[in-house]
């Protein structure tokens, strides 16, 4: 039977479970991938007197304390487990039959060489994430066509390679944004799937949160780029100690092994974004670049005030209106704070010429390099206008809550900012023509939602009817 190359949601692997201590008898464990849950194995075991076999497991979970490796060999090959936790555990006294549960930090289906013990470290390590492939428009299928004298189509040459890749320096590690596929072989076809990737490459191993922190900064990017909540689908890893031998233990390759990683599991189980957000990026990829990419993650820790609060915004869906427009304005403050003074903001600082919470507001929308004129009459008022709903919002003592049109209008308008921002820091190079072309979809809707509740908002921050209506 061939090893298992990957594990999905509701699958189960049953097998032994090994602990790399020679004196520890091997014990059955079954391991569940679940939606909810991640990945959990559970263990079962007898707690009777005179039952040595399960001394060790019994002394797991009555302590607490699992052994942080192990190593799960079923008939479909081996699965490594690193930095276990127990999970809690179930006994049935006086018959002394229990289950004890055990979660894994990270999980890595094949066995590794080296120290059974040493904390899980590799050079490389690879990320599908949502949104790549639309944004990147990086392919793996060439086709070409040779046809007869009559013009019919007599052969078709279908190459399936990785054909496109970009490179760029994070840190200490060499990013690649690259194609990749897979095949699904059938009875009677072959299914090709074309994927595009994010790697991670380490001159020396480095943890998975490391590898993580770095991929985080790209998919933080993708939110900002498509306006919603984008997701990890896989891991996959690949370094010198895990390798595939044969049996007289000769190494072959060394390929990517899929990684469940507990920092991002439940992620994978969420819905995808719909092909709508998709096909509208905020910016091209080939407008971004590596230039960009690298720009973005120099930057990343020094604006990561602005930059956490907004994401978290995008990445709900269906969120109350409210909470988004505290968190793009809590991101708005921060970014105002970081892009310092800017030309036209004395007319709102207070009376004592200090910046308020619209000084931040407007630093944002003039940072932004955007023309705001179709739904305001300045970029004063409109600033005015977030920043009111915003402090209304957010201290009780103000009375209600604002009208919530107007609460939605803002958070439409927050949410773009915020969005338009995070390409400026990326690439400050550029200025908004050439970030967001002549035509923004995005705006246009936002043009449309206040056309559609017949308002504008005026110098001092009022929804009012626009003049001649």
């Amino acid at each position: 039977m061939a090893a298992r190359r990957s594990i999905k949601f509701g699958e189960s692997i049953t097998g032994m479970l090994i602990d790399g201590i020679d004196e520890t008898p091997y014990v059955a464990a079954t391991l569940h991938l679940d939606e909810s849950t991640g990945v959990q194995v559970e263990v079962p075991y007898m707690d009777i007197p005179g039952t040595s076999q399960f001394d060790a497991t019994v002394q797991w979970f009555m302590s607490g304390k699992t052994p942080k490796n192990l190593v799960l060999t079923s008939l479909e090959g081996d699965v490594s487990l690193f930095d276990c936790r127990d999970s809690g555990n179930t006994t049935n006294y006086p018959r002394g039959i229990g289950i004890g549960k055990i979660t894994p930090a990270n999980l890595v289906l094949h066995r590794r060489d080296g120290d059974f013990h040493a904390p899980l470290k590799v050079k490389e390590m690879r990320s599908r994430i949502d949104g790549l492939i639309d944004w990147t428009r990086f392919g793996a299928i060439n086709r070409t066509a040779e046809a007869d004298d009559e013009n019919l189509v007599k052969k078709v040459t279908i190459e399936v390679a990785s054909l496109h890749e970009v490179k760029w320096r994070q840190q200490s590690a060499t990013m690649r944004l690259g194609s990749d596929w897979n095949i699904d072989p059938e009875r009677n076809s072959v299914t090709v799937n074309e994927t595009v990737s994010l790697t991670s490459l380490f001159d020396e191993p480095q943890s998975i949160d490391t590898h993580l922190a770095e991929h985080r900064k790209v998919a933080a990017l993708l939110s900002f780029i498509f306006g919603c909540a984008i997701y990890f689908r896989r891991h996959d890893i690949r370094d010198p100690l895990f390798t595939g031998k044969t049996l007289n233990g000769r190494v072959v390759e060394q390929p990517f092994y899929q990684l469940i990683s507990r920092s991002t599991v439940k992620e994978s189980a969420k819905p995808e974004p719909s092909r709508g957000k998709l096909i509208r990026p905020l910016a091209d990829f080939k407008t971004m670049s590596p230039r960009g990419l690298e720009c973005w993650a120099q930057k990343y820790d020094e604006w990561s005030r602005f930059i956490h609060p907004a994401v978290s915004a995008l990445n709900r869906p269906g969120a109350i209106l409210e909470n988004l427009v505290v968190n793009a304005a809590v991101s708005m403050e921060a970014a105002g704070s970081l892009i310092g003074d800017v030309d036209g903001e004395s007319a709102t600082h207070s009376r004592g010429g200090r910046p308020t919470t619209a000084t931040y507001m407007y630093r944002c929308l003039k940072k932004s390099g955007w023309e705001w004129s179709a739904i305001c009459t300045s970029v004063t008022g409109l600033a005015r206008a977030i920043a009111n709903n915003y402090n209304t919002i957010k201290h009780f003592d103000r009375g209600q809550f604002p009208d919530p049109t107007e609460t939605y209008l803002v958070s439409s308008v927050a949410a773009l900012v915020v969005r338009m921002l995070a390409m400026r820091i990326a690439r400050p190079d550029q200025g908004a023509t050439e970030l967001f072309g002549e035509r923004i979809h995005d705006f246009d809707r936002l043009k449309d939602e206040f056309e559609a509740y017949g308002v504008i908002v005026d110098d001092t921050g009022k929804f009012v009817t626009p003049s001649g209506t």
